[in-house]
């Protein structure tokens, strides 16, 4: 049994293994990598619902942030499209 007042204080830590998404996490380390040395990059990850984009992003933002670096991130959601912000 999971006891819900203690995990709301606590927080949930959810795993960050990527799992057939190295090809794609490797790209994106070396556009951090490139932009980091001067050049201008930018990187989109889309695809289906459930591939696991919001997963490779927070890996993403983990690697930028144990890098020293700043991790901005957006997100559409479709249920909201009259919402400016």
């Amino acid at each position: 049994d999971i006891d819900l007042a203690k995990l709301a204080v606590t927080g949930l830590r959810l795993n960050e293994a990527i799992f057939g998404r190295e090809v794609e996490f490797a790209s994106l380390q070396g556009a951090y990598k490139r932009a980091i040395s001067g050049k201008n990059e930018l990187a989109i990850i889309s695809g289906t619902s459930g591939v696991g984009k919001s997963v490779l992003a927070h890996r993403l933002g983990s690697f930028v942030n144990l890098n020293g670096g700043i991790f901005l991130c957006g997100k559409f959601d479709q249920l909201k499209q009259a919402t400016p912000f």
